[in-house]
């Protein structure tokens, strides 16, 4: 249950942001341009959350640096493209308009008022290009410039980072395995950080300039209500595990990421399991409880932003196998089977589409028959040519790849059907010979060879599954975080059970529902919303009058 109003407040601030991501600094800094005091709790030691850890791209239509680049985006192609997307599956229908409208102007306004900038990741391309709502050539996604670390002093040194990304921007090849070697070793050199660390160290900067306090290793746990039901602190923990009760004489800002790690919740919510989180570990829904406990109303709470995890067993994060993104299933000579060995899902799709296949229900055999791990197959050709994982073309197979010299012996050893398995792959080879994949469409979708005008095509996206020897991969279902959690207004503030505005309570990224339903409209399509939300939430809390919460004893 939610704290009541106790006899001391350890400490009175205008606003409380609960999480250091994109969403809770854009929201700090929003508030604290409105004059109210912030203060930021971190539950981690590290700062930056999900988005640090991230690529740090944001999805924002008709914005300041598409113009600049000569790309031609309205305001009624936005529109008409992510109702496309979501199919009319979204908790609020107003907010298709509210994000279109206001992305951009969080982006101008960091831009003005921030050292936050960005650049076009060219060449990449839109996810969905392939449709016909969608951009033709160029993407509404940003590209973190580079940062200098230095610039934070000692902060610099608590901001997460994701051991996969080199120091490359997304167009340098930061989150597809860029090897310019000597631009890496430059950067590292002279703590230059890019991608997510790069937007938290830049927002970070912008935090620091303000003022904004910061709290690290310091969990919120309740949140204290008065009376009528209204916001008015948090009850948080210290680094010596003691309680602290810290008054918002205006608000408190949920942005403190989803639930993906917390099991209970996710059986409790979600139409599958999440095995394998892609987000570092932490984001156990501290924000969700709390403002279920507050009588939140909850929105879009069956999903997440699914992604299909593989590992590479020898590689740890936070004493954890690391689940990881890079796969090359998007690769010629690879298919995707389950334990039948049949394939059942176009390999190519965007990481958030291709999982929603994992939970097709069977209503005859009374089973999930594409239930991770799956197995994606493939041969020697593929090897050679791509990195799949952490494997480098030309580099010796290591022992933990599952590896035959026949397709039955490797059906065997990974335990799927071997003459499912070995039909399947006949009827690969013949479409290829054919030029075209007749059973889930190959070769058809932009985001299967996004860098590519026109996207997928037979020759870079089919080829025969025929050399030995034939290794297989599991693939797990996995996600960047979840997707649903309190429902919000048109600023940010949260609504309760009955409908009404629960006082002093906001809540914005993976913390709040997801804006768009299940749609991730393309690169950064989930932090886009998520500053965004958290732009709208902290221009909001931050201009409210101040509310008096002082107890009669309080010492402030």
């Amino acid at each position: 249950m939610p704290a009541k109003k106790p006899n001391q407040w350890h400490e009175e601030v205008d606003v409380i942001v609960l999480g250091t991501g994109g969403a809770a600094f854009t929201a700090a800094i929003l508030a604290a341009d409105q004059g109210a005091d912030v203060l930021m709790l971190e539950k981690a030691n590290q700062i930056g959350g999900t988005t640090a850890f991230s690529g740090g791209v944001p999805w924002i239509p008709v914005n300041r640096y598409m113009k600049e680049a000569g790309i031609e985006d309205t305001r009624e192609d936005a529109i008409a493209f992510l109702e496309r997307l979501t199919l009319g599956k979204v908790p609020d229908p107003a907010y298709i308009e509210i994000y279109v409208d206001n992305g951009h102007k969080m982006i101008d306004y960091l831009h003005e008022n921030t050292p936050v900038r960005f650049e076009m990741p060219v060449p990449f391309n839109e996810y969905y290009g392939h449709v016909d709502e969608a951009l033709k050539k160029g993407t509404r996604s940003l590209d973190p410039e580079p940062f200098d670390l230095n610039l934070v002093g000692e902060w610099g040194s608590l901001i997460r980072q994701n051991p996969l990304f080199p120091p490359l921007t997304l167009a340098e090849g930061g989150a597809i395995g860029g090897v310019d070697f000597n631009k890496i070793a430059e950067r590292m050199e002279n703590n230059i950080v890019t991608m997510g660390r790069s937007l938290i160290a830049s927002l970070l900067k912008g935090a620091l300039d303000r003022d904004i306090k910061i709290k690290n290793n310091t969990p919120g746990k309740e949140l204290v209500l008065d009376d009528n039901g209204a916001v008015i602190g948090v009850v948080a923990e210290d680094e010596a595990g003691e309680k602290i009760y810290i008054g918002a004489r205006k608000g408190v800002v949920l942005a403190s990421g989803g639930y993906e790690w917390n099991q209970e919740l996710v059986k409790t919510f979600l139409k599958a399991p999440i095995t394998h989180p892609m987000s570092p570990p932490g984001n156990e829904g501290d924000g969700l409880i709390m403002a279920m406990e507050a009588g939140a109303a909850l929105g879009n709470m069956s999903e997440a932003w699914w992604y299909p995890s593989m590992q590479d067993p020898t590689m740890e994060y936070e004493d954890r196998i690391m689940n990881q993104t890079g796969s090359g299933r998007m690769g010629p000579n690879s298919i995707i089977v389950n334990k039948y060995g049949k394939r059942f899902v176009h390999e190519g799709t965007t990481y958030n589409d291709l999982p929603r296949a994992f939970y097709e229900y069977d209503p005859v055999k009374l089973e999930y028959p594409n239930e991770a791990p799956v197995w994606m197959v493939f041969d020697q050709q593929l090897k050679d040519s791509q990195m799949i994982i952490t494997m480098m073309p030309g580099e010796d197979a290591p022992d933990w790849l599952d590896r035959a010299n026949t397709l039955a012996e490797l059906a065997d050893i990974i335990g799927v059907d071997a003459e499912g398995l070995e039909q399947s792959v006949a009827r690969w080879n013949a479409q290829c010979e054919q030029g075209k994949d007749t059973d889930f469409h190959r070769g058809t979708t932009q985001f299967e060879n996004l860098l590519a005008d026109g996207g997928g095509n037979a020759e870079a996206n089919l080829g025969k599954i025929e050399k030995a020897p034939f290794y297989a991969v599991p693939v797990n279902l996995g996600a960047l975080g979840t997707n649903g959690g309190p429902r919000i207004d048109e600023n940010g503030q949260v609504i309760s059970l009955r409908g009404n505005k629960i006082e002093g309570l906001y809540a914005a990224g993976n913390a709040a529902m997801g804006i768009l339903g299940t749609a991730y409209a393309g690169a950064g399509g989930t932090i886009g919303p998520a500053m965004t939300v958290g732009y709208l939430a902290g221009k909001h809390v931050g201009s409210v009058p101040a509310r008096n919460i002082k107890s009669e004893q309080s010492v402030n």
